[in-house]
């Protein structure tokens, strides 16, 4: 199985610099004087900046790296692997992972990827939908926003022509459900009902994965197939909306001269 982690370290940052700019409810929409303000086709506005202790960004839990070696160059969150699409003025809208399992006719697992992430000064919107993809699974999406959170979703169906391909999550094959306002961290684990013994014929894997409403396309049978595009489609075309407000607001309510924030955590196993 294998890990990969991105770790990134303890870090405490001058409240000072929240104040003025961000005063009020106004955000700026440009960078800071003498700072980078694109990176391929995204604009980067202050509170957030390009490069770490640059002095461009509000503090070091809102600088982004901006990767030249992609063309166009690709913008990521910090110093991770993961990508930003879009910074509004409220929201960010970065890359999704998909965890998933897959059987041979046998019902023996044969793939797998299970996957975890924390933000330390974000949180995860609810315009977000956590979608199950199966006709033999069910996942547990499981979090905390304060207190501990765990929803989940099942996918069930027993013939491939039950799967409707309209484009939407009606629960033959596709089920989808909410998640709750101020979720910093969530897991993903997925789980099968018969290790798709009685449904490999036509569906030989599951799926599940977090990503904004309306986003993501059911294709109907056609995802369910191991051999399909599906996960390279959402993790190219599902974005994940990320509310970054919250954090610029507890920096301006903050008494103290230094905060400390956690570190963001990336964790995936396959």
């Amino acid at each position: 199985m294998l890990l990969h982690i991105i770790l990134l370290s303890l870090f405490a940052f001058p409240f000072s610099m929240a104040l003025g700019t961000l005063q009020g409810s106004t955000i700026n929409t440009i960078a800071k004087p003498n700072c980078q303000t694109r990176c391929g086709n995204i604009t980067v506005p202050y509170p957030f900046g390009i490069g770490n202790d640059t002095d461009c960004s509000i503090d070091n839990s809102f600088h982004v790296t901006c990767n030249m070696t992609y063309e166009p160059p690709k913008l990521f969150l910090r110093s991770s692997d993961i990508e930003i699409y879009s910074i509004s003025d409220s929201e960010l809208r970065i890359g999704t992972a998909v965890s998933y399992g897959c059987y041979n006719k046998n019902g023996t697992l044969i793939d797998d990827f299970d996957f975890w992430i924390q933000l330390s000064a974000f949180t995860f919107s609810q315009k977000n939908k956590f979608t199950v993809l199966g006709c033999d699974d069910y996942s547990f999406i499981r979090g905390t926003n304060g207190v501990d959170f765990s929803n989940g979703c099942l996918g069930l169906c027993s013939k491939a022509q039950d799967v409707p391909d309209d484009g939407q999550c009606s629960g033959m094959g596709c089920c989808q459900t909410s998640i709750p306002k101020g979720l910093s961290k969530y897991n993903v684990t997925l789980y099968t009902f018969n290790n798709h013994r009685a449904v490999f014929p036509f569906n030989d894997c599951g799926y599940a994965f977090l990503g904004e409403e309306g986003s993501f396309e059911f294709r109907g049978v056609h995802d369910l197939y191991a051999d399909s595009d599906v996960v390279e489609r959402i993790e190219s075309t599902v974005p994940v909306v990320v509310d970054w407000v919250r954090a610029v607001h507890e920096l301006n309510e903050h008494e103290q001269g230094y905060v400390r924030v956690r570190s963001l955590r990336k964790f995936g196993c396959s």
